[in-house]
């Protein structure tokens, strides 16, 4: 389940919920965060370029903590998993690699010119995965 800190993306989680056999189902929580650009680091000293990493990645920890803890309490066995890169192939090879069985998001719903010039990280998923894609549209926005 890739999650992106928003509220949107985490609409996913109540069919998660549904849909989770407590007894055989292990969900794999996913935030991908954004790399850090190289010409930022160079403005600052190797301690800070390290400290901004470390808090952009405790930041996503706590994110996919909190949302393991609900799932937790609905006795669905979670996982979470920080990566940085680019998110729609993080999402794909974290999925190959696992072995998972199911991915599981939240779209925004884009379609025409505002998908074109936003791209969707959904569909990029959709068209590369080679285990099932659950679409959820998304609400909250």
């Amino acid at each position: 389940v890739p999650l992106d800190g928003s509220r949107l993306a985490e609409s996913v989680i109540d069919y998660v919920e549904r849909i989770a056999d407590p007894s055989r189902t292990t969900v794999t929580l996913l935030r991908v965060v954004a790399p850090v650009n190289p010409a930022s680091l160079v403005l600052l000293d190797e301690s800070a370029a390290h400290r901004m990493i470390g808090e952009q990645r405790a930041k996503a920890e706590q994110y996919l903590e909190r949302i393991r803890a609900r799932l937790t309490r609905r006795r669905i066995a979670a996982r979470t998993v920080v990566r940085a890169g680019d998110p729609a192939a993080i999402i794909v090879d974290r999925a190959r690699a696992e072995g998972v069985d199911l991915i599981a998001l939240s779209t925004h719903g884009r379609t025409g010119l505002r998908r074109l010039l936003m791209g969707s990280v959904a569909e990029a998923v959709l068209r590369k995965s080679s285990v099932p894609v659950v679409l959820a549209r998304g609400r909250g926005r």
